[in-house]
């Protein structure tokens, strides 16, 4: 039967540690002075003939510096790894310092103590989510989670318009959020029923309201009077004219777009209920010209209505107009330039929106 003996770890075998500090020090200070005479050729020389790396001579020299002028039986007791620990970064910089300015042999103990005490608590985490982060210079930036969506749309929307209109994720965001606040505000009046998709997404935070349609502006005046007498014109009806219109409108084809001859748009105005005639066209406003031609489908009504208003009534009503109508005119403009003339002598010249540079 054999019999084993145990002996568990004493007082004694921890302080043969001692001379394996002291070991590790005076190396590190011998590698610090060759560093300091050796020309750098010679030196890795010497240190390649250890088969060591650079990054274990490193961490060598770091103990040589940070106790340069600390007496090395000073240091005995300081568990090895531990010494490796405090001055592997800038971070333990108070540690260093408290051994330094310590009175008598250092302890592994007080080496603890000074660890636990340099090390900063984690702030408690705010009852509610925050997006904000501090930076090293006092300031703070807003940092959003990552995003995941089964369909992805928030994602490729944003990739969409870095590559299609060269702009970054931060202005995108930025410009979506003043539209948010905008449509809050009541700014934005929604003339037109969006796609299923995006209903989906904005839920219940849509109220459809149709566009107070043009015919239903009542303006009451009276007979034509002499000059000494007074004449009087009441408003029935006001209409307020939104900052911005928006409006969702389906891409045309250039195939669907045919140009019209000006007989064609006699008789498309005459059978658009929608559109008035000529001669009430005149005595229009700006902001109702506008609104009228939001309601046009084609590039010959809208030659039809501008060709009857002065220029600087023109002007006026373009722009009053949302920048979206202001792209889907423009294309229409372009689309109809883009098919050839149906006759040489049918060719729509007539004065439109000055800003499309059109004669």
């Amino acid at each position: 039967m054999t019999t084993t003996t145990y002996t568990p770890v004493s007082i004694d075998k921890i302080d043969t540690l001692d001379s394996s500090t002291l070991g590790i020090i005076e190396l590190a200070k011998a590698l610090l002075r060759d560093k300091q005479y050796l020309p750098k050729a010679e030196f890795n020389k010497t240190v390649q003939s250890f088969g060591w790396g650079r990054g274990l001579v490193r961490s060598y020299i770091k103990i040589a510096t940070a106790f340069a002028d600390v007496e090395i039986n000073k240091l005995a007791r300081i568990e090895p790894r531990t010494l490796f620990k405090i001055t592997s970064t800038k971070k333990f910089a108070s540690v260093v310092e408290g051994i330094r300015n310590s009175v008598g042999h250092v302890t592994q103990q007080l080496v603890e103590n000074l660890i636990e005490a340099s090390i900063t608590p984690r702030a408690s985490l705010p009852d509610k989510p925050s997006i904000w982060r501090a930076e090293k210079d006092g300031s703070r930036s807003c940092v959003l989670p990552p995003i995941k969506e089964d369909d992805q749309y928030t994602g490729m929307a944003i990739q969409h318009a870095m590559d299609s209109e060269g702009i970054s994720a931060q202005s995108f965001v930025r410009e979506a959020t003043a539209f948010r606040e905008a449509w809050s505000c009541g700014a934005f009046l929604l003339v037109g029923e969006l796609p299923p998709h995006l209903q989906t997404i904005l839920g219940e935070k849509l109220e459809y309201s149709a566009p107070t349609p043009v015919d239903d502006i009542e303006v009451e005046t009276y007979p034509k009077q002499s000059e000494t007498e007074e004449t009087t014109v009441e408003v029935v009806e006001a209409v307020e004219i939104a900052v911005e219109l928006v409006e969702v409108v389906e891409p045309m084809e250039v195939s669907q777009i045919q140009l019209a001859t000006p007989q064609d748009i006699d008789r498309s105005i005459e059978g658009n209920e929608d559109l008035p005639l000529n001669d009430s066209i005149l005595t229009m406003s700006f902001e109702k010209i506008a609104a009228l031609v939001v309601q046009c489908t084609t590039w010959s009504e809208i030659v039809a209505i501008t060709s009857q208003i002065d220029e600087i009534t023109r002007k006026k009503s373009w722009n009053v107009l949302a920048k979206s109508e202001k792209r889907r005119i423009t294309a229409m403009k372009e689309a109809s330039e883009a098919m050839p003339s149906i006759r040489g002598t049918d060719r729509i010249v007539s004065p439109t929106f000055p800003e499309l540079n059109l004669t």
